[in-house]
C-alpha cells in the first residue's frame, strides 16, 4: 500500500501535465508540445513542459499552421508560403507612389488643325500623325493627390502637300488624381505648360514656327507587372495655338489639337 501511493501521484501527476500540454503544429509538419505563453505578431512564445519555470522559448509565427490548446480550442495561421508574399507585396505597394516612363502611340489630329477643307483658312490639313512621350511621369503625395509632367514630341504628314511636315512637342505640368489598386494604378491628369510647333514644306521653299500656351487632360492606366516595372497606357486631348511666323509670308495662328493614345513602360519610383 505504502509502495502503491507514490506511483499513484506520479500518475495524477503525470496525467494533469499531459492535460494541460498545448501543441504548437509546424508548417513543416512537426509538433512541439509546449506550455504556450503568448502568440505575437511575429513570434509565438513558449515554455517547454519540462522546465515549466525555466526560460521563455520562441518560434516564429510564420512558421507555425496550428496551435492546439489545452482546453480545447484552436488557432489557425496562414503557412509561410501564404503568409510571406503577401506581407511583401504590401509593403511593395506602400513604397511606389510615383513613376516616370517611356510611351509612343498614334496622334489623331481633330477640329481645324485636321481638316482637309481648302475652303477653310484654319485647316490645318494634317494627318494622323505618330507621338513620342520622352518624359511621361506622376508622384503622389498623399494616397489620390500628386504632380504630373510631360514632355514629348509628335509629326504629321500634310494632305496635298507629300514633303509637308507638321511637328509639335509639349513641356507640361499639373494635377495628377490616382486611385491605387494592388495591381492597377488609375490615375487623371490635368496639366499646362508650352507648345512649340513649326511646319516645313521643302519643295515650297517654306517653314514657320511659333510657340503658344497649351494644356493637356487625359487619363493613365498602369499594370503592375513587378516592384520596379509597369505596363503602362494612356490616352490625351492635348491643344494649343500658336502664332506661326515666317520670314516669307504673313505670320497666322493655327489651332493644333490632336487625340493622343499611347502606351510603354513605366519605372516606379519610391
Amino acid at each position: 500500500m505504502k509502495k502503491f501511493i507514490p506511483l499513484l501521484i506520479l500518475f495524477i501527476s503525470f496525467s494533469l501535465i499531459s492535460h494541460s500540454q498545448d501543441i504548437i503544429l509546424k508548417t513543416d509538419g512537426s509538433t512541439i508540445k509546449c506550455k504556450v505563453v503568448e502568440v505575437g505578431i511575429d513570434v509565438v512564445k513558449y515554455k517547454r513542459l519540462e522546465n515549466i519555470d525555466g526560460p521563455d522559448y520562441f518560434v516564429e509565427r510564420a512558421a507555425v499552421a496550428e496551435i492546439d490548446y489545452s482546453n480545447g480550442t484552436k488557432d489557425i495561421f496562414k503557412s509561410k508560403s501564404d503568409y510571406v508574399p503577401e506581407k511583401k507585396y504590401k509593403e511593395v505597394r506602400k513604397e511606389r507612389k510615383g513613376y516616370i516612363a517611356l510611351s509612343l502611340g498614334p496622334a489623331i489630329p481633330v477640329g481645324d488643325f485636321g481638316s482637309d477643307d481648302l475652303n477653310n483658312p484654319k485647316a490645318g490639313l494634317a494627318k494622323t500623325g505618330f507621338q513620342f512621350n520622352l518624359i511621361n511621369f506622376g508622384y503622389r503625395f498623399s494616397k489620390n493627390i500628386g504632380i504630373a509632367g510631360l514632355w514629348n514630341g509628335a509629326a504629321h504628314t500634310i494632305k496635298y502637300l507629300d514633303d509637308g511636315i507638321w511637328s509639335h512637342g509639349y513641356m507640361l505640368g499639373g494635377l495628377l488624381v490616382s486611385f491605387p489598386s494592388e495591381r492597377i494604378d488609375y490615375d487623371i491628369r490635368i496639366m499646362g505648360g508650352l507648345m512649340n510647333a513649326t511646319v516645313e514644306v521643302p519643295s515650297l521653299n517654306y517653314e514657320a514656327s511659333g510657340i503658344a500656351f497649351a494644356y493637356d487632360i487625359g487619363g493613365v492606366i498602369r499594370l503592375h507587372l513587378g516592384r520596379v516595372i509597369s505596363f503602362i497606357t494612356t490616352a490625351d486631348y492635348a491643344a494649343g495655338k500658336p502664332t506661326m511666323n515666317s520670314v516669307n509670308t504673313q505670320s497666322f495662328k493655327q489651332n493644333i489639337a490632336t487625340f493622343n493614345i499611347t502606351v510603354g513602360i513605366a519605372f516606379r519610383l519610391k
